[in-house]
């Protein structure tokens, strides 16, 4: 790509000084021969004397990302983007280097445009789909769900054939309580890659938030079968179990199992340690429940809910003080939840 953007410069756009142009031909050559230190200098001259050639900034561009100096590299294109804003190899790259800076939403501005001005390009389609996914994930980590779901809808829109795509569709349906439609993109990213144990998981949660309990119970019967070591099918249908043993439709003792089995295959599972937990509150072995509690906290899970039962747990056993700081976080994480629902 360096070689291109030099010989473009080479060829000449617009009449400049021609000492501007010289120093091109100086970077060229640098450049060639691995002096990299001394192409920059030659280019960042030839910027001073002719700072409207948007050609020169793509070029330090190309000498920035060749020698891994990503930041500069995504402001030198950014440069050249600013002087020629029509420019779509321009904006590919910068939209390139923007993702790789984790700077996903930008990139995602800016792979858009591109295909607003070109929308048969193939590259900037598989960016898009690319930095979606990535920009999906920081927004789910954010939990800013209102405009993770906005970006999941319009992805599913324009890829309608990928699996991960509706993965991100359901998380996204579902974190908005959206269940109904969170039943349809989990379906259809099974319907997509049957040997997703992901999606399948995630659809057997989607139809129990639905209140679809037999479907549920189904969807995760055939997913147990199928994916015998996956432990996240175990722990979600102990989950729905649960919900099933308090309408008098499935013993309790089978969720009991269910949660079991699911931390043997692996024992860092959070939610089944507070289940597990909650249950054996639930029949006054308090000292039980506090281990559960405990364990759930090592691994991870850091809500409302833990804290609130933990605190219950350890008020049994006489831990006052210890219950008194868990009582204290649940109000500060019933604070931080209810918050998330506000934020955009």
């Amino acid at each position: 790509m360096l070689v291109f953007v030099l010989c473009a410069l080479l060829a000449g756009a617009q009449p400049e000084p021609p000492e501007a142009m010289s120093l091109a031909r100086k970077a060229y050559e640098l450049a060639r021969s691995g002096q990299m230190e001394q192409a920059v200098s030659a280019l960042e001259r030839a910027i001073t004397l002719a700072p409207r050639n948007p050609l020169y900034r793509s070029a330090l561009g190309g000498i920035y990302e060749r020698e891994h100096k990503l930041p500069q590299a995504a402001d030198a294109f950014a440069e050249a983007v600013r002087l020629d804003p029509a420019n779509t190899s321009f904006r590919l790259r910068l939209a390139q280097l923007q993702a790789r800076n984790g700077n996903n939403e930008a990139a995602y501005s800016n792979v858009l445009r591109v295909l607003e001005l070109d929308a048969a390009n193939a590259s900037a389609k598989e960016l898009l789909e690319a930095v979606s996914l990535d920009w999906g994930a920081e927004l789910a980590r954010a939990d800013r769900n209102r405009r993770g779901l906005a970006l999941a809808r319009d992805s599913a829109r324009r890829y309608p054939q990928s699996a991960r795509v509706q993965l991100m569709l359901g998380l996204f349906e579902t974190r908005n309580q959206q269940n109904l439609n969170a039943v349809a993109a989990y379906s259809r990213a099974v319907e997509l890659d049957p040997q997703s144990a992901e999606a399948n998981v995630g659809l057997g949660i989607a139809q129990s938030n639905a209140g679809l309990l037999r479907e549920a119970q189904a969807t995760f019967e055939a997913g147990i079968r199928r994916f015998p070591g996956d432990p996240a099918h175990r722990q979600a249908y102990g989950v729905l179990l649960i919900k099933l043993a308090e309408a008098g439709a499935a013993p309790e003792a089978r969720a009991i199992e269910m949660f079991h089995s699911a931390l043997k295959l692996d024992p860092n599972l959070a939610e089944a340690h507070y289940q597990l937990g909650k249950l054996a509150l639930n029949h006054d072995d308090a000292r039980t429940a506090a281990s559960h509690f405990e364990a759930a906290a090592k691994n991870g899970l850091d809500d409302s809910r833990l804290h609130y039962a933990a605190a219950r747990a350890l008020r049994r056993l006489g831990n006052t003080a210890e219950a008194e700081k868990h009582v204290r976080l649940f109000q500060l994480r019933k604070e931080a939840e209810q918050a998330v629902l506000s934020r955009p």
